[in-house]
C-alpha cells in the first residue's frame, strides 16, 4: 500500500508518467481494450434507449396536440402495468397515453364492436383529483391528499397499429398506447376504502372470464397513479379535476366480443355494459 501511495504521489507531482489505465494495475485491476469497448457499447446502448423513449413520447405529444387542436383530453391512462405485459413487449417500464375527447362512454350506452379494428377489454380503476395539477407530485403521501374519488372502470383499447410486423414498445407509445374508448361507473370517495385490496371479476353474459386483485399493477395503485400523473406532466400536460386517470389492466386483457359485460369491483360495486356486433 505504501509503495502504491508513493507512486501516486509522484504522479501528482509530475515525476512519473503512469497513465490512468496503469494506475488501475495498482489495485490488481486493469481494463483491457475489449473491456473498454464493452463499456462504451453499454453506454451507447443506454444512451440510444433514452433517445428512443424521448423520441417516442415527443412523437406522441406532437400527434396528439395536432389532433386535439386546443381541446382538453378526457383523461389519461397507464399501459403495460404488469410484469407479464412488460415482458411481452420487452419494456422496462409502464407506458402512458391520453384519452381523447369523446372517448368516455356512458355505461348505459351500447358499444358497437364494428367501430374497433382490434378491440380489447381491460378492467381498471379510475381516479379524479381535487384540483388542477401543473407540477409533478413529490411522493405517494402527497398524492393521497390530492385524490378525490375512485371509480370502477373498463378500458376498451384498439390494438390497431399501422406498422408492419409486431409493434415495439416505442411503436405503442407513438400510437398513444392504443387509447380508444373507456367506461367509468359511479365514483366513491377515496377516503372510504383501500384501493389496493379490491377484488375484481369479469363476466360476459353468464360466463366468468377472470378475477384479479387491484394491487396487480406494479408497485400498487398509488405508485402507478403517481407515475401516470408525473409522466403526463413531464410530457407537458395539465391535469384537471374532471379528467379520469386510469391506472392499467387488472387481470388479463380480453378480446372485445359481443355480449353483456358484468364487472364486479367489491366495495366499489358493479359495472355493466352491452357490446353489439
Amino acid at each position: 500500500m505504501n509503495i502504491k501511495n508513493n507512486i501516486l504521489a509522484l504522479c501528482l507531482l509530475g515525476l512519473c508518467s503512469l497513465s490512468f489505465s496503469d494506475t488501475a494495475n495498482l489495485d490488481g485491476r486493469h481494463l483491457n481494450a475489449d473491456e473498454e469497448s464493452n463499456n462504451e457499447e453499454v453506454y451507447d446502448a443506454a444512451s440510444l434507449k433514452r433517445e428512443q423513449w424521448r423520441g417516442a413520447y415527443q412523437s406522441q405529444k406532437l400527434s396528439l396536440d395536432k389532433t386535439l387542436g386546443g381541446r382538453i383530453p378526457e383523461g389519461f391512462k397507464a399501459g403495460l402495468t404488469t410484469l407479464d405485459s412488460q415482458r411481452q413487449f420487452r419494456s422496462d417500464r409502464a407506458i402512458m397515453g391520453t384519452l381523447m375527447p369523446g372517448a368516455g362512454l356512458d355505461f348505459n350506452q351500447t358499444v358497437k364492436r364494428s367501430t374497433f379494428k382490434n378491440g380489447m377489454v381491460e378492467v381498471e380503476l379510475a381516479y379524479r383529483l381535487k384540483r388542477v395539477l401543473k407540477e409533478p407530485v413529490a411522493d405517494v403521501a402527497s398524492l393521497k391528499r390530492l385524490v378525490d374519488v375512485v371509480a370502477p372502470a373498463v378500458e376498451l383499447p384498439d390494438l390497431n397499429f399501422n406498422i408492419e410486423g409486431a409493434p415495439t414498445v416505442f411503436d405503442i407509445v407513438r400510437a398513444n398506447v392504443a387509447a380508444h374508448r373507456f367506461v367509468v361507473g359511479s365514483p366513491t370517495s377515496i377516503s372510504s376504502l383501500d384501493v389496493d385490496t379490491i377484488t375484481v371479476g369479469l363476466h360476459i353474459d353468464d360466463q366468468p372470464i377472470f378475477s384479479a386483485q387491484s394491487n396487480a399493477v406494479i408497485g400498487g395503485q398509488w405508485q402507478m397513479l403517481l407515475e401516470l400523473i408525473n409522466d403526463r406532466i413531464d410530457q407537458g400536460w395539465i391535469i384537471y379535476p374532471d379528467q379520469w386517470l386510469l391506472t392499467g389492466a387488472l387481470g388479463k386483457m380480453h378480446p372485445l366480443s359481443a355480449g353483456r359485460y358484468y364487472v364486479y369491483f367489491g366495495e366499489l360495486g358493479e359495472l355493466s355494459f352491452l357490446i353489439e356486433p
